[in-house]
C-alpha cells in the first residue's frame, strides 16, 4: 500500500515501524561464521541479552508467544551456544536464561553492522531530516513504553 492512503498518525506510525522492524532484519549481517537466524530466534537473543534470568515463561509472555514454541526456540540456542540455561539460585525449581560470551560476541557484531546501516542511511538524508528523526527518539521509547503491557 502507498504510504499517501492514509495521514491518520497511528497508521503511519504502525506501516513505519513493521517497514523499519523488516528492513533492518534484512540488513543485519550475520555473525563471523554464522547464517542468518529465523526472526523468532534473534527476538529470543534480544530479549535475553536485555532481561537475563529471564524464564521461558516469562520470554513467552513478553514476546507474546506460546511457552512451548520458545522452549524450542531455547532449546536450539542453548544447543548451538547462544544461551544458557541456570538453576536460580532463589529457587531451584526455576530455570533462568543468561546469554553466553559467543551470543553476546554475535550480538556485537550484529549490532555494529546494523549502527552502520543506519549511520550510513542518516548520512544520506538531508540534515534537517536526520536532526527531527534523532529528536523524536525519546518520544518514541515514552510511545514503547506506554505501549508495553506491563506499563498499562
Amino acid at each position: 500500500m502507498s504510504e499517501s492512503v492514509t495521514r491518520e498518525p497511528s497508521v503511519q506510525l504502525v506501516r513505519v515501524i513493521w517497514t523499519l522492524h523488516r528492513v533492518l532484519y534484512q540488513r543485519q549481517s550475520p555473525p563471523s561464521g554464522e547464517s542468518r537466524r529465523p526472526l523468532a530466534q534473534v527476538e529470543v537473543l534480544r530479549l535475553v541479552d536485555s532481561r537475563p534470568g529471564v524464564s521461558v515463561r516469562e520470554a513467552a509472555e513478553a514476546l507474546g508467544m506460546q511457552p512451548n514454541n520458545v522452549s524450542t526456540l531455547v532449546t536450539q540456542l542453548v544447543r548451538d551456544g547462544f544461551l544458557e540455561r541456570r538453576t536460580s539460585a532463589h529457587d531451584k525449581r526455576y530455570v533462568e536464561l543468561h546469554p553466553t560470551d559467543k551470543m553476546r560476541t554475535a550480538g556485537g557484531e550484529v549490532d555494529d553492522s546494523l549502527h552502520n546501516a543506519i549511520t550510513e542511511a542518516l548520512g544520506q538524508l538531508p540534515p534537517e531530516t536526520s536532526r527531527r528523526i534523532t529528536a523524536a527518539l525519546p518520544d518514541l521509547w515514552e510511545l514503547a513504553r506506554t505501549l508495553t503491557p506491563a506499563s498499562r
